[in-house]
């Protein structure tokens, strides 16, 4: 198990974070919005799980994400609504 897994809680194949915001409801820039100042707050190798469902919202962190060096675990579609788990870098 790699140092990222290790932090990161396994339950029922879904990955838990240390840290969740939910944006549901929210559209573009909002999400963004929120993940940044949420990111803001933490520690480097803390992770955020990002629950959204504004499908431009997907996009515009993972794009974000990699312009400022974010890390994406992964993203889970579940139907209505999307989870995108990050890793703080420096």
């Amino acid at each position: 198990m790699d140092q990222t897994q290790a932090k990161l809680k396994y339950h029922k194949n879904k990955y838990t974070c240390m840290e969740k915001l939910d944006v549901r409801g929210k559209v573009c820039p909002f999400p963004l919005f929120y993940a940044k100042q949420k990111i803001t707050e933490m520690k480097p190798g803390e992770e955020l799980e990002i629950i959204a469902d504004d499908a431009t919202a997907k996009e515009t962190i993972r794009k974000w994400s990699r312009l400022h060096n974010q890390e994406i675990i992964k993203i889970e579609d579940e139907g209505s609504y999307f989870r995108i788990f990050l890793k703080k870098r420096e």
